[in-house]
């Protein structure tokens, strides 16, 4: 069973590093990836403790970059070799897109304070250090200080898409994450489409599938049709097939890592 998809407190799980590859080994996973959000130090932390530690355990560097594709923001997993240190482009474009995201979070918690929610970037970063802040940060904040009770709230009163403290990012296309990636000698691999869109998907994917070197095919937000197109699809244009949980700790408490139960054979090779 293998997991290639978890997130640790290096972006917007509840895990460290060193929990995770714990809880890994104690589930017995035969390969595992933490792709925190737009960065990689979780993963090379993780990297040093193993080496440190002297871990027996089949672990790949990785990370979800927000990306642009058909006007809308999706994710792209990045999968590198643990050996490999050659991140310079893929920190690049990390960095150019924290940029635009830092913009939208400035803007975002300008419209809470309009609505009478006190809250700044630098309590965020303070109670969150280390840390890629996004959007479940600022509602943990502000479940700290009594306006709501559950990161879902915060995203269904203020902070979801469409909501009224929303601000939208630009994301790099998805070429140029793809590019990063390769340049890093990295798989580049489509995250949970079903997330994106529920029909039509080899149409919806037809600009990608050339360029992509794999989907992610085994996710909570898939069903066992939807995987099995989706491993169709990988089948029949060459591409590699991943799954993982998503795993976020208890800030997705009904995912837990391995749940998917991936199969050893979608192990991926960097």
């Amino acid at each position: 069973m293998i997991d290639l998809h978890c997130h640790s407190t290096y972006s917007d799980g509840t895990c460290t590093p060193l929990e995770i590859l714990e809880l890994a080994q104690q589930l017995d996973l035969h390969q595992l990836a933490i792709t925190d959000h737009n960065g990689i130090s979780g993963a090379l932390s993780a990297r040093e403790i193993i080496q440190e530690k002297n871990l027996d355990i089949n672990f790949v560097i990785g990370c979800e970059l927000s990306v642009d594709y058909r006007n809308r923001e999706v994710h792209l997993l990045g999968y590198f070799n643990i050996q490999q240190d050659c991140f310079d482009s893929l920190l690049e474009f990390i960095e150019e897109g924290q940029k635009e995201k830092l913009r939208s979070q400035f803007v975002m918690i300008e419209k809470l304070n309009h609505l009478g929610l006190s809250i700044s970037y630098d309590e965020i970063k303070d109670m969150f250090p280390n840390t890629v802040i996004n959007r479940v940060h600022m509602c943990q904040v502000l479940m700290d200080k009594g306006y709501i009770h559950s990161v879902n709230e915060g995203f269904d009163k203020y902070l979801g898409e469409g909501k009224p403290c929303y601000e939208s990012k630009k994301c790099g296309s998805l070429m140029k994450g793809i590019e990063a990636i390769h340049h890093a000698n990295g798989k580049a691999v489509l995250a949970h489409p079903f997330q994106y869109i529920d029909k039509d998907m080899e149409m919806y994917l037809s600009d990608a599938l050339s360029l992509l070197d794999g989907i992610e095919c085994f996710h909570p937000s898939a069903n066992d049709e939807q995987s099995l197109e989706l491993l169709d699809i990988c089948q029949r244009y060459h591409l590699v097939s991943t799954g993982g949980s998503d795993f976020h700790g208890d800030n997705k408490p009904n995912i837990q890592l391995g749940c998917q139960k991936v199969n050893d054979q979608y192990m991926i090779e960097v």
